[in-house]
């Protein structure tokens, strides 16, 4: 077959419930919308990592985070013995390679971009003044947290069509701290008026303070406001979207058969059991991601039941474009892009607590939150009802997704045999992940580098 183009499009930190086309009713993606409706939308898709380095580590490898390596305690970067990345299996078959991002974090210090031809970071293409400015009409008005930058960057420097493209764009709108134009705020319906509450909310969350001192000690009321300003900037990185795709037909790109595959590297808490941010719980809230991909005369247009997740994309892209799986990744499902899950249906996410020099560093910059308590490792497999979640001390819950989304239920009494079957499938592919353990060869230099954009993103 003649190779597509492939747009790979992550919204990072936006949560599942906020797509229109998976129920919500305020007008925050019409865009995505759009596509869902003549594309595939997966009604289960789960991250293998609820932060960006193990989730995108996932997206990028085939492989889960205790393999990858990029996550907490492990290096923070992507193993060398990572056989395969999207980018080297995609241009080791003629794709022209890009990613141009908004996120700090996908980086060659992480190693992240490991394959790309061409890596376009949104620090290098704006000059300090212009994002000083950019910064202050956020503060003011609310504005582009960066979106803009980069599509403007595509517009004028992608180069035209030649050999088949391989894009991929990271956008952080949704990303903490949310300062959306108030328009779009009010386009959403979440307030009438932003103004003043909107004003001295952005004033405090763009000078420092982090999601956790703001989020989990809000009242009713506050929460509305942050909830709406979320939801404002579930509209700014869709329309952000909008022009991407605006600007690549004009350029000629969509004259080719191209695939746009749109997705999120993890969603958000909003106050939910407490918390804030996406770290140190494997909620659905968090790993359950919205997808949708579209391509006419590629796929077909359908809604497709089943579990899904991460690890499972590069293999499904080897097998609808006519390759075979890599021999590292052979078993997994690859069935996504004709919306086939395989007889398992169990998805699995790690989170791995942080090290205590990052955890000083994230309760100084929160100083009213405890972390004490949440600071532990969790893994879970997660079926198309059931969830069993495990700590680091061996301690079990199980949630019945189907009849307790909000997962505030243990139900391991009432369903003891469930609890065993995901124990056993947990137990196996941990197993499996133990020859792919060690610690990532990261240099001192790079490993700077990696905590300042972890600081920068209020991540530490």
């Amino acid at each position: 077959m003649d190779l597509p183009n492939i747009v790979l499009v992550v919204f990072d930190t936006a949560r599942r419930d906020r797509f229109g086309c998976y129920g919500y009713q305020r007008l925050t993606t019409p865009t995505v919308d759009s596509l869902a409706s003549e594309g595939l939308v997966l009604d289960t898709m789960i991250t293998n990592g609820p932060w960006t380095l193990p989730s995108h580590g996932s997206l990028f490898t085939g492989l889960y985070p205790a393999q990858h390596g990029s996550q907490w305690r492990s290096g923070l970067s992507v193993r060398d013995s990572v056989p395969l990345t999207v980018a080297e299996f995609l241009g080791g078959l003629g794709y022209d390679t890009w990613c141009v991002t908004n996120n700090v974090l996908i980086t060659e210090a992480t190693r992240l971009t490991r394959g790309f031809g061409h890596t376009i970071p949104r620090r290098d293409i704006e000059s300090k003044g212009k994002r000083i400015l950019r910064h202050a009409k956020r503060v003011a008005v609310g504005g582009d947290s960066g979106g803009g930058v980069v599509n403007a960057w595509i517009r004028h420097a992608l180069p035209p069509p030649g050999r088949p493209l391989f894009l991929f764009v990271n956008y952080a709108e949704p990303h903490w701290p949310w300062a959306p134009p108030n328009a779009l705020v009010r386009r959403t319906g979440g307030l009438d008026r932003p103004g003043w509450s909107g004003l001295r909310y952005r004033a405090a969350a763009l000078t420092g303070r982090g999601a956790w001192d703001v989020v989990p000690s809000a009242g009713p009321d506050r929460l509305r406001v942050l909830s709406a300003l979320y939801d404002g900037e579930m509209a700014n990185v869709d329309r952000h979207l909008d022009v991407l795709l605006g600007a690549l037909r004009d350029r000629g790109h969509l004259r080719h058969p191209t695939l746009v595959m749109v997705t999120s590297d993890h969603g958000e808490h909003l106050g939910e059991h407490g918390l804030a941010d996406h770290f140190a719980a494997l909620d659905d809230v968090l790993i359950r991601v919205p997808f949708s991909a579209w391509g006419p005369c590629i796929i077909q247009p359908s809604r497709a039941r089943g579990t899904f997740e991460f690890v499972d994309v590069l293999p499904a892209l080897a097998r609808l474009l006519g390759q075979a799986v890599p021999d590292h990744l052979s078993g997994r499902r690859d069935g996504l892009f004709e919306g086939r899950p395989d007889e398992r249906d169990v998805a699995f996410a790690e989170w791995r607590s942080w090290t205590p020099e990052g955890l000083a560093n994230l309760s100084r910059r929160n100083p009213h939150f405890r972390f004490d308590g949440i600071n532990r490792d969790l893994v879970c497999a997660r079926d198309g009802r059931f969830k069993l979640v495990r700590t680091g001390d061996g301690s079990e819950t199980l949630f019945d997704l189907l009849e307790d989304p909000s997962e505030s239920r243990d139900v391991r009494d009432a369903f003891p045999s469930e609890a065993t079957r995901l124990g056993a499938e947990l137990d196996g592919e941990i197993r499996s992940w133990k020859a792919w353990e060690a610690t990532t060869d990261v240099s001192e230099r790079e490993r700077q580098d990696i905590e300042h954009r972890l600081a920068e993103l209020g991540y530490i």
